[in-house]
């Protein structure tokens, strides 16, 4: 084949083969669904058996051979499960039928609820969560993280467009507690762990440095403690990461890096640059009233660490109760 023919060839190869991939994508989803269907109604059936006892489900076991492994005895009594956690409606309606058989079966077996359950199956589908992920999501708490704290913080919530962008409480499960003794430190762990740091931030966010090193013209050095960069809204974010309570004096270091880097950094391409302080706690009053009349795109989040994450959920559900 001459040059342009072969030019020809290796695009057609290229959409045939994402053709394919499309499709097998598409099939095994059909097969999927299809399967769990399959296994709520004989779990359904099973369920309607219960006084037989459990020689019942050993002798279906071993009479269902023929068709495949799927029908051990423990995988029937976890099609019972499955059928007994579920309504059909739910099974139709919710895009539980459409993702993996036993990442299904784990989202049942951890919720302590009906809405934690339908909440996973949700977020599962949503994100392609991997059975893994699940469990991470379950240790992380994050349904419950989920009810009691808005997506993001009420001070972003004031710019539409940083709406998404930032969350009120950050997990940082990835980080040792005890080895975390001033900020310096904080910021070297969550560097040193920087896929899962970027990860629990968001999606969209691509690291640029750590300690970044500002120059003024007359020479004076200053240093941030994170810097990324967002590519959604093509604007540098900067984080401050502060090893206790939210003071209003924070603000200003803040706002001084946010614009230096407005002036020494960002180009026409980019939008203004976004500011974040990371601490542990803070009161809602302060912060409201320290950025009140601020313009700048500045944000307050907190974090937890996974030892802490129990007890600070609990202290919110209590407070929401009140």
């Amino acid at each position: 084949m001459n040059d342009v023919i072969n030019s020809d060839y290796i695009d057609d190869l290229n959409k045939i083969k994402e053709t394919i991939r499309q499709n097998q994508n598409k099939a095994m989803v059909i097969v999927n669904s299809a399967m769990i269907m399959t296994y709520y109604e004989i779990g359904t059936i099973i369920n309607s058996r219960k006084t037989w006892g459990s020689k019942y489900i050993q002798k279906l076991s071993e009479d269902l051979k023929e068709y495949g492994k799927g029908y051990s005895t423990r995988n029937l009594k976890l099609m019972s499960q499955v059928a007994a956690n579920l309504t059909i409606e739910e099974i139709r309606q919710q895009p539980a039928a459409q993702i993996p058989w036993f990442t299904l079966v784990t989202i049942i077996s951890q919720s302590y609820s009906h809405e934690e359950m339908l909440w996973y199956i949700n977020k599962t589908h949503k994100y392609g969560w991997s059975r893994s992920e699940v469990l991470q999501k379950f240790k992380e708490q994050a349904y419950e993280l989920g009810l009691v704290e808005p997506n993001t913080t009420s001070i972003v919530k004031k710019d539409n467009s940083l709406k998404e962008i930032f969350k009120d409480t950050y997990v940082f499960d990835f980080v040792n507690k005890n080895m975390i003794k001033t900020e310096r430190d904080l910021t070297k762990s969550l560097v040193d762990n920087v896929v899962s740091f970027i990860s629990e931030m968001g999606s969209d966010f691509a690291f640029v440095g750590k300690e970044y090193k500002i120059t003024t013209p007359t020479g004076k050095k200053y240093y941030i403690d994170i810097l990324l960069y967002h590519l959604a809204l093509h604007a540098y974010v900067v984080i401050e990461v502060k090893n206790r309570k939210f003071n209003p004096s924070d603000l200003g270091q803040l706002l001084f890096y946010v614009n230096a880097i407005n002036v020494l950094k960002k180009t026409n391409r980019d939008d203004d640059t976004i500011g974040l302080v990371l601490c542990i706690d803070s009161d809602s009053f302060v912060v409201e009233n320290t950025l009140k009349d601020i313009h700048n795109k500045i944000g307050v989040s907190k974090y937890k660490f996974i030892e802490d994450l129990t007890l600070y959920l609990t202290e919110r559900i209590k407070n929401n109760n009140r």
